[in-house]
């Protein structure tokens, strides 16, 4: 008869999250060349969902190109870096891990299976748009339930039936 150790049981992990915006946190950052020969960093991204638990982890490449480089800029905004047009930067992938940022994420099918569904970050949001996203998550959760405050006083009869 097989056997293990018990250990605490842990909730089912989240692959998949409707499309939409969310925090989004870097896991971990690598540097790759890319297939034309380019340098690249693969992000690992682990979506932040609104309850504080984490869901899917999705794959980002940031390849080191002009033709790319709109991408660097928009992910560096978003985890709160200065952008300088015309300064040259270097992203040391150690500084990164760990970072916040907010990111539209997407979805698209699977390669063998299209009614299998993957998450992908269509595209990073920072400036107003950020600052819009992170208003409406702080101010959804102070949203206080109001309730009848009023309380009979002892010499009220309260008629009620039930």
């Amino acid at each position: 008869m097989p056997s293990y150790t018990a250990s605490e049981p842990k909730r089912a992990a989240v692959y998949y999250v409707e499309p939409g915006k969310y925090r989004v946190k870097v896991a971990n950052a690598t540097e790759k060349t890319s297939q034309n020969g380019n340098p690249m960093i693969k992000l690992d991204v682990q979506v932040l969902l609104p309850d504080g638990t984490d869901g899917p982890e999705v794959w980002e490449y940031l390849v080191f190109t002009a033709k790319s480089s709109w991408k660097i800029d928009q992910f560096l905004a978003s985890i709160g870096r200065p952008v300088i047009p015309g300064e040259e930067v270097n992203v040391d992938c150690e500084d990164i891990v760990g970072e916040v940022g907010v990111a539209l994420v997407g979805d698209e099918p699977g390669s063998t299976n299209p009614d299998h569904k993957f998450n992908k970050i269509e595209r990073w949001l920072f400036g107003a748009e950020k600052e819009a996203y992170e208003k409406e998550q702080s101010e959804s959760k102070h949203i206080v339930a109001k309730g009848n405050a009023y309380q009979p006083q002892p010499d009220e009869k309260d008629d009620i039936p039930f």
